[in-house]
């Protein structure tokens, strides 16, 4: 079976980490993203970490669609085959100084799942990745970290102007309270992840103390 060609991230614009965002202008500005050449991107993903569900505002057409994607509808069984095929050909992509190469696998693995996970996010939106010049500018929020506890509002009034060209009336109201829901089901999952991993340490069974070489046996 052939794999499925991936397209690197330097094509689309970074990841932008809500988390990263500390005060409330810089809430505002991160929301209101602008390519080097002024212009707006073609899409933007609005992606919960805890959650199944994540947000895909599509301007490539006159009229900006507004989905609400799955990730068992995105990342089927080709892509967990395509992963594993990546790893397995980056574990054995170099025969020098394997310590140095495998203490670096991790970056490695993160970059190929970014960008086998965007791959087949924009093949879901129908966009043929193989022709470099088709690929469209690609905006990514990630919608987490402590910024969803002290800018809940913002993040919130952020994500509802992302798609206020695209809808009025009711629509535009179901549409908001969708993306409420969705920052709230985040919320509480990651307060509970939060509290789960601060008593772990507590009782020392995070894994966060142990580095790749040292055994917990």
């Amino acid at each position: 079976m052939e794999r499925r060609q991936s397209v690197s991230l330097r094509y689309s614009s970074p990841l932008l980490n809500v988390s990263d965002a500390e005060k409330a202008d810089q809430m505002e500005e991160l929301f209101n993203p602008h390519l080097p050449g002024g212009g707006r991107p073609d899409i933007q993903l609005c992606i919960f970490p805890h959650l199944p569900e994540f947000l895909v505002i599509d301007s490539r057409e006159d009229e900006p669609q507004v989905l609400l994607l799955n990730t068992d509808d995105v990342f089927d069984e080709e892509f967990y085959r395509t992963v594993e095929a990546e790893f397995s050909e980056t574990l054995r992509s170099s025969s020098d100084f394997l310590f140095s190469h495998f203490m670096n696998l991790p970056i490695s693995v993160e970059e190929s799942v970014r960008d086998i996970a965007m791959t087949f996010i924009l093949d879901r939106l129908g966009v043929q990745v193989e022709k470099e010049d088709e690929i469209p500018s690609v905006v990514v929020y990630v919608v987490s970290g402590g910024a969803l506890t002290s800018h809940a509002q913002k993040i919130l009034d952020g994500l509802k102007e992302l798609i206020h060209t695209s809808f009025r009336g009711p629509e535009l109201d179901r549409w908001g309270e969708t993306i409420a829901d969705l920052v709230e089901r985040e919320t509480v999952i990651m307060r509970k992840v939060n509290e789960q991993q601060m008593a772990d340490a507590l009782k020392s069974d995070s894994p966060d103390y142990f580095t790749l070489w040292e055994s917990r046996n």
